[in-house]
């Protein structure tokens, strides 16, 4: 197996032990990606760019992350249709618990 595979696996086999939802943590991981980049993240962006979930699935993972206060939206000034995501009061936390669930061992297998 390729060493980057190897430390995949890796850093994804403590989410095995966790309640960390999969969805949520794809939905963060495209936001984050987006936030890196500068980009405003349009909930539809999730929609269209989350391809492992349906829509609806997708919708659903987002309200539970809003009820959480992990993320918010935001609705566009000039389009009341169009909401973006924020970072929620929650964000940093289940960022760090999930830092906690994952430590870096990127290195354990060769």
């Amino acid at each position: 197996m390729n060493y980057k595979m190897v430390n995949f696996l890796n850093s994804i086999a403590p989410l095995t032990q966790s309640d960390a939802d999969l969805g949520e943590l794809l939905i963060i991981s495209f936001v984050e990606s987006g936030w890196a980049q500068d980009k405003k993240i349009h909930v539809n962006d999730v929609l269209k760019g989350v391809k492992n979930f349906s829509s609806a699935s997708l919708n659903r993972k987002l309200r539970k992350l809003r009820e959480k206060k992990i993320l918010s939206f935001v609705s566009s000034p000039t389009d009341e249709r169009v909401r973006f995501v924020k970072k929620g009061m929650n964000y940093s936390d289940y960022l760090d618990e999930i830092d906690f669930i994952a430590p870096n061992n990127h290195a354990q297998l060769r």
